[in-house]
């Protein structure tokens, strides 16, 4: 017997994903249009490359990104993420520091005890 919120979840789900995919559209590189489309990489006659809808038309609802601009985009999202892990490993050694630190004491003091 199947959950009988599963199918609206489900359709909030697909919604929700697809408003996402609507608002991200233009950020970094993408993976799909928001018509579902896959993304090819075209040039334009200067010579740029863009990330374009397999169906694109000029009408809005399709993806045409600049792939030197996406590329930049993806760069400074990842560049932000390892600021995050350094950070985060920074804090990890330091409390492993304490740690240890705290157990040379207490080692002390169970020998002292003896």
């Amino acid at each position: 017997m199947t959950d009988p919120y599963y199918k609206e979840m489900k359709h909030h789900k697909r919604e929700y994903d697809w408003v996402s995919n609507c608002v991200y559209a233009n950020y970094k590189i993408p993976m799909k249009c928001n018509c579902g489309g896959a993304i090819t990489v075209e040039a334009d006659d200067r010579g740029r490359n863009y990330y374009v809808c397999k169906d694109f038309m000029n009408d809005g609802l399709h993806i045409r990104h600049d792939c030197l601009t996406a590329l930049e985009e993806e760069l400074d999202c990842l560049r932000s993420q390892y600021a995050e892990e350094v950070s985060l490993r920074r804090e990890l050694q330091f409390e492993l520091a304490q740690m240890r630190e705290e157990i040379k004491e207490l080692k002390q003091l169970i020998m002292v005890d003896r």
